[in-house]
């Protein structure tokens, strides 16, 4: 029996999009219109492969690293919030929770990626943008409207995939500090290049801040780095690596200040990864990550006992096979692995009805395929495909993704489409403190229609898409 839970969305979005004017210097090369510079532009998320973002078939936003200069952004948060379609919502200062709203629709159905590798942690199974920063960013793409056929869980009102940077050229080195009011102070690095087959990109930076209340102080330190070995064109053995540690004071109102109570949060990731390109017609990837978050909230002023802690880790294998068999048509098909562990200790739960456990957990595994037809015949491009996941506490969940997109190059403009489903799985928190037994993943229909128009050389895109999403949820008999 399905439900329909009523939630329903349905809205029209115009945007325009002024691209910077930037020289920088190059190696010696052809000159290049500014139209053709513009359409060399490749995106990844829309896809899984590479694709013109002028021929995209979904609805995708490119933030690159040259608007991260240009603005001295340095919170993946703040570059979000001129991305059409995204509601950034920060609930205080600097390091306070802060989520990312796609399509109206809750923050946990939005799919976060770094190079491919999903990051929603905690038991809610959002992303907290607080302490993510732009150190050895390349470029973030937004991909709107249901994408769990090519990224699986979370993905249901759309996906941020992150790209770190890849090392080439001469190493080259950059250290920068800044100073400001309430004792504020960032100091940052980073560092990029390649050496024979060896390229490495690393970024680190840390900032203090006292703000202007007591207890209200925020300590970030964060480092990121991408390294790579090529023996040869076809093949890249990788490797990411993230850690991040934030320290917040929690001030509560003004009507009832915490002078003490304060939230810790440590991240890392290890994620190694193989790139190998058989030919021009057929090529693998396969990532195996590790990540872990550890929370703190000491003393816990809430009206608890004492300190509490909450730990997440997740083990993630992703394969992917794209394969040519003709030169207008690509088949991707892949296999993925999840397996989360997450908890909480609850040390003020009371004993006086008999022992209760004081640490409660959620143990989550998921099996998934997905294959994907793409047929490219000129400006043309339209995408089919289908995904599998298998859940160890609900069972099965089936996905379809159509889109397309057809580009009208006499007047540079593009016409894209799109149609699929997406869901998003019951967070650990609803299964650990919802007492909700039953429970099924929430799905999700969506479509949009769109057309963008670019003009004055590719310097401003003009758009406008219409979508509607509806979501449900599947209830037993």
């Amino acid at each position: 029996m399905w439900k329909q839970n009523g939630c329903g969305l349905w809205l029209a979005g115009i945007w325009v999009t002024l691209a910077p004017i930037i020289s920088r210097a190059q190696e010696p090369s052809p000159p290049a219109s500014p139209v053709e510079a513009q359409a060399e532009e490749i995106i990844v998320s829309a896809t899984r492969f590479d694709i013109p973002l002028d021929q995209s078939p979904a609805s995708v936003s490119v933030i690159t690293s040259e608007d991260i200069e240009q603005k001295q952004i340095e919170r993946v948060s703040d570059a979000l919030r001129e991305v059409p379609g995204l509601s950034v919502v920060q609930t205080g200062t600097a390091g306070q929770l802060t989520s990312v709203f796609t399509r109206g629709l809750r923050s946990e159905h939005t799919q976060v990626l770094l190079d491919g590798v999903p990051i929603n942690q905690g038991l809610q199974g959002a992303f907290n943008f607080a302490d993510l920063t732009t150190d050895d960013i390349g470029r973030i793409e937004v991909v709107r409207g249901p994408q769990s056929t090519l990224y699986g869980p979370r993905a249901l009102a759309g996906a941020i995939q992150i790209f770190t940077k890849q090392g080439e050229g001469m190493p080259t080195i950059m250290l920068s500090g800044q100073g400001g009011s309430y004792d504020t102070f960032r100091e940052s690095l980073e560092s990029e290049g390649k050496i024979d087959n060896f390229d490495y990109s690393i970024g680190a930076s840390r900032l203090d801040t006292d703000n202007a209340r007591p207890n209200n102080q925020y300590r970030n330190s964060a480092a990121i780095a991408n390294v790579g070995w090529s023996p040869n064109e076809q093949l890249r053995i990788g490797g990411l690596f993230t850690y991040s540690l934030s320290d917040t004071g929690n001030p509560n109102t003004i009507f009832d200040p915490k002078p003490i109570d304060n939230f810790l949060t440590e991240r890392w990731l290890i994620a190694p990864h193989v790139d190998f390109r058989i030919s021009d017609w057929w090529q693998h990837k396969f990532v195996f990550s590790y990540d872990h978050e550890r929370q703190l909230n000491d003393p816990n002023q809430d009206g608890f006992v004492g300190a509490t802690r909450a730990l997440f880790e997740r083990t993630t294998i992703d394969y992917q096979n794209d394969l040519k068999p003709a030169s207008w048509l690509t088949l991707t098909s892949g296999f993925f692995y999840n397996r989360v562990n997450a908890g909480q200790e609850r040390p003020f739960v009371l004993q006086i009805f008999g022992p209760q456990p004081t640490f409660v957990s959620d143990h989550t595994q998921e099996t998934a395929g997905f294959l994907q037809a793409t047929a490219q015949i000129d400006t043309l491009i339209f995408v089919a495909g289908g995904r599998f996941d298998h859940f160890n506490q609900f069972g099965d969940v089936w996905t379809y993704r159509f889109a397309g997109s057809y580009k009208i190059d006499r007047t540079n403009t593009t016409l894209h489409s799109s149609v699929g489903t997406g869901f998003s799985p019951p967070s650990s928190q609803d299964k650990i403190f919802g007492n909700n037994f039953g429970l099924e993943p929430e799905k999700d229909l969506g479509w949009d229609i769109g057309i963008e128009q670019r003009l004055w050389e590719n310097r401003v895109t003009v758009g406008v898409t219409y979508f509607l999403e509806r979501d449900w949820i599947q209830r037993p008999f």
